[in-house]
Parts: structure tokens; sequence; C-alpha cells
């Protein structure tokens, strides 16, 4: 029932004929909200719509037929498996931007380091959750390999998304939390990053792909907007929001 809706949520975005419609991982809400921008400035007769929201349960709207234009995910597990099931224009695909995953906690605590979560004090570490959502599993991996995992999972408090992980930890309901470093930056004023996570060491390298979907309803634009994702206008954006470049 709940993917139903969001299936006819996602219809009813359509209101359109000349848009198209941007399925994207939720830590990109604020950076692809502006370059959506910046693409209609460029073809001022097609409008962009977004549906944010963690990249596995994107991936499974697609699935059951979403009328998705493009799909752009915060790792590439989402879209090997769509790629798999040939629901992408393969030959679209590409890596955009990447991240990095940090460990954040609220402005007035002690915590220094990754072993600080051992504490008695940490009560609760907020993760997005490791089965849907891609920060999740990189903060699961890390946690893993750091050989804190099994000591803290009772601790553990899930989020829906990275957004939502964030927010625990911002407003006090979590003592600690592990989410990208752009999503970090959306509260200086709230959380501060104890230390980020090592690329290769900690977890595999945070690479976000993007792809038109086979069949998309607005085929043409759809290409066209990956195109510009990788350009320098949407690049500048990138940056500007705390996303890494990656090599072409």
């Amino acid at each position: 029932m709940v993917m139903f809706a969001a299936l006819c949520s996602l219809a009813e975005l359509r209101a359109n004929a000349d848009e198209i419609l941007v399925s994207a991982a939720a830590s990109l809400t604020d950076a692809l909200s502006e370059i959506g921008q910046a693409y209609t400035r460029v073809n001022p007769r097609t409008t962009v719509r977004f549906n944010f929201a963690a990249s596995g349960a994107l991936q499974r709207q697609i699935e059951q037929g979403a009328p998705v234009d493009v799909f752009v995910s915060a790792s590439p597990k989402e879209m090997d498996a769509l790629q798999k099931a040939g629901r992408i224009d393969l030959p679209t695909r590409s890596d955009v931007c990447g991240n990095r995953l940090v460990l954040i906690v609220s402005k007035g605590s002690r915590l220094r380091r990754w072993e600080d979560l051992l504490s008695p004090s940490v009560k609760r570490i907020a993760l997005a959750d490791p089965d849907s959502v891609p920060a999740g599993r990189y903060a699961k991996e890390t946690l893993t390999r750091r050989g804190l995992w099994d000591q803290l999972k009772s601790r553990f408090v899930f989020g829906e998304n990275v957004r939502q992980t964030l927010t625990y930890v911002a407003t006090g309901d979590a003592d600690a939390g592990v989410v990208f470093e752009t999503d970090a930056r959306l509260q200086p004023s709230k959380v501060r990053v104890v230390q980020a996570a090592i690329p290769g060491r900690d977890h595999i390298p945070i690479l976000y792909p993007a792809a038109a979907l086979k069949g998309a309803p607005n085929g043409t634009q759809a290409k066209r907007f990956v195109q510009f994702l990788k350009g320098s206008v949407a690049q500048r954006i990138f940056a500007k929001f705390g996303f890494s470049s990656v090599g072409r």
C-alpha cells in the first residue's frame, strides 16, 4: 500500500508533458534542487521535478514501474541492480560526484574520535538504515572495520534516510551519528564533525552514479540532464555544497 501510494504521487508530479522527473538520493536535495533551476534556465521549456528519498526506496519504486526519467543514487549498488534488470539506458550511466562519511555529535559533546562511541555516556547512535540507505551501509562498513559494530549494536537508532539521521543528532535525540559530510554542513550551529572515515580503509569510495531510465517518459531530456550533471555548471554547484568531483 505504501509503495502504491508512492507510485501514485510520482505520477501526479508529471503534470506537464515537457518535464523530467528525477529520483535522487536524499543527500542530494539541496545541490540538485539548484542544479535543476540551472538546467531550466538553459532549457526554459523544460521543468525538472525531483523525488528525493533513500536510494534503496527509489530503486524499488523504479522496479515497480514509477514514471521516472533519471535516477541518481548515493552508491553504485542500487544502480547496479537496475542495470542488471535492464532498467537503465546504460550508455548514459556516469558517476557525477563523490562524498565523505563523518561521525557527528552535538555541539556540546566531548567525543573526539570513533572509539569514544564506546563510552557509557553514549546511549543512542543514529545511523541511516543500512538495509536501504547507502549512508547507513557505509557507516556499518566503517564501524565493522574499526571493530565497533558488534559492541555498539544495542545503541543504534536507524533513520529512513541520511537527513533524518542528521536530525536525530541536531535535535538531541541521539548522542552521535554517522552521515555524509555534505549533510553535516547543513547544521553547523547544532552538530560538530568528530572525525571523517577514510575511504579505501574504512569503506569503499562513495560515488553517486546517474543514468537515464530505459523507456523514460521524456528520454531526450533525461539524457540531456545526465550530461548536464557532468558539465561545469552542475559541477560547480556540487562543489558549492561540499561534494567532490570524480575523474572522467
